[in-house]
């Protein structure tokens, strides 16, 4: 086996690397090498151990065995603070963002504020941080509360300021999951541009296209232990995948099932709210519909308005022939819609309480003890909990354990499982694999396509062209709010997708036949 970094200075060396979480074995033996001036892929399915590795890289989790040696010293940071003062910056995949924060003032949480006469100056915050999205090319607000920015935004603001000061090590945790492809291009050559100017990347992803463009070495855990590693130019994804999964096999794809003859959705000048433009769609039972465009096209409040979460909706919606009041949760649930929203640790997931308490939310009356009483019986929730959890290969501890303790892949499979039932209607899903290995997004994948063959209408957004692909039988593609194309996905290119994403081409309209 190759040696990553063999020609190149090691900054980073891992031996033996262990941690365990009560009977959980997260790291049971990790080796990484990474050189200065090189992207290293850290690659693995999910629950593999990457999350914890990089947690204990940065000092938020202290390991029980093994060395890591930044520079030829040992480094055992006690805090984030610590490795931070050692020049590892870190992006997280997941948002570590304060809501009601500009992204300015997000950008010096825990930095030393300019000043000047005595008082915080924000100006000077907000140019230093200015000079380095203007470097990067990078179009974002930055005195706009995050809270109003998308998923996406704020990502870019995380990479911001993780860039702020000097990063003799910058590790990247799926940092192009919510990204559109032009935003991710941009990352991708910052990325290389700063490894050309010495920087090591440790660079997390499960595009492997992205890192087989990006990336010159690799090491793949599985199972919290090191089972490859080398040259990116030396192995294949498809070798890659295999040492992910090992002897497991990936489900293979099933077929677009057929369409059902009966209209379930239609809009007739429904409006997200008064800044959108007025949509007309329909849409069958069976379908499976891709959204897609970049941040800001409007699909991700399309979504939220067909759950009922803008009170600023108008229009006509009706589903089943049953129209539906432009707003509100409640009328949803009641004609049995469902809903994974892209930020599953702001909005689709209760972070500090169990995985069985997340399981069991939405579907808190199928464990009544008694029908017509509102006592619950927890054997039951168990049952069903464990049911689910099984049958999309979570893997956890205890139903008692947080959630916070699974990794970001398994939470989202819990986060779209839990919804799965008969008679489900319409299951809009945003993001729905986003940091998700390739394993999972397959299985995520056959479960659309299992629901869809029940009768139900998937309806997803997604930044990842290739996904949309693989799994629309329809693609819809906003922009600026209206949609630019509707069509067929064995009609389409994906020259013509992209055209329609940056209107450099006329509106198409799927047929009368297809709608």
């Amino acid at each position: 086996m190759s040696q990553p970094s063999g020609r190149a200075v090691p900054r980073l060396e891992i031996a033996g690397l262990k941690k365990h979480f009560g009977g959980v074995h997260a790291l049971a033996g990790v080796d990484l090498t990474v050189a200065s001036g090189r992207v290293h892929a850290l690659l693995g399915e999910n629950g593999a151990g990457k999350s914890s590795l990089l947690k204990c890289l940065s000092g938020v989790y202290q390991p029980d065995g093994g060395a890591m040696r930044f520079d030829g010293a040992l480094h055992a940071p006690r805090d984030p603070r610590a490795a931070e003062a050692a020049g590892l910056r870190f992006v997280h995949q997941e948002l570590n963002l304060v809501p009601g924060f500009t992204a300015a003032e997000n950008a010096f949480v825990g930095r030393r504020y300019p000043r000047r006469f005595g008082l915080i100056d924000r100006q000077a915050m907000q140019r230093r941080l200015a000079a380095v999205r203007d470097r990067l090319g990078i179009a974002l607000p930055l005195d706009v509360p995050v809270r109003h920015l998308s998923v996406g935004q704020c990502q870019l603001v995380e990479i911001l300021r993780a860039l702020m000061d000097e990063a003799r090590i910058l590790v990247l945790d799926e940092p192009t999951a919510s990204l559109s492809e032009s935003e991710a291009g941009i990352l991708r050559k910052v990325v290389a541009n700063l490894a050309q100017a010495g920087c090591a990347v440790i660079f997390v992803s499960h595009r492997m296209e992205e890192v087989f463009e990006l990336a010159q070495d690799y090491t793949v855990l599985r199972n919290g232990v090191t089972v490859g590693q080398g040259l990116i130019a030396e192995t294949t994804p498809d070798a890659v995948v295999a040492m992910m999964a090992g002897d497991a096999q990936l489900r293979d794809p099933l077929p677009l099932p057929p369409r059902r003859a009966e209209k379930l959705l239609e809009l007739d000048g429904f409006s997200p709210s008064p800044r959108h433009a007025s949509l007309q769609l329909s849409a069958h039972g069976g379908e499976i519909i891709g959204l897609y465009g970049i941040v800001g096209s409007g699909r991700s409040s399309l979504l939220k308005a067909l759950w009922g979460a803008m009170p600023q909706a108008r229009g006509r919606l009706s589903l089943a022939g049953r129209s539906l009041p432009p707003s509100g949760i409640p009328s949803r649930i009641r004609e049995r819609v469902a809903f994974a929203p892209e930020d599953r640790r702001g909005s689709g997931l209760v972070i500090g309480h169990s995985i069985l308490d997340n399981a069991a939310l939405p579907r808190l009356s199928d464990g009544r003890a008694l029908a017509a009483l509102p006592f619950l019986s927890w054997p039951a929730l168990r049952r069903n909990a464990g049911a689910m959890l099984e049958r999309l290969a979570v893997r956890y501890g205890r139903l008692a354990d947080r959630i916070a303790t699974l990794s970001g892949g398994n939470q989202q499979k819990v986060l779209i499982g839990r919804w799965f039932r008969p008679g489900l209607r319409l299951f809009l899903l945003d993001e729905p694999t986003r940091g998700v290995d390739v394993r999972s997004k397959a299985e995520i994948h056959a479960l659309c396509r299992e629901l869809a063959g029940d009768g139900t209408l998937i309806l997803f957004a997604t930044s990842d062209i290739e996904e949309l692909f693989a799994l629309a039988g329809r693609i819809v593609v906003m922009a600026q709010g209206e949609i630019t194309l509707d069509a067929p996905t064995a009609d389409l290119s994906r020259q013509q997708v992209l055209a329609a994403t940056f209107r450099t081409a006329k509106p198409h309209r799927v047929s009368r036949r297809t709608a």
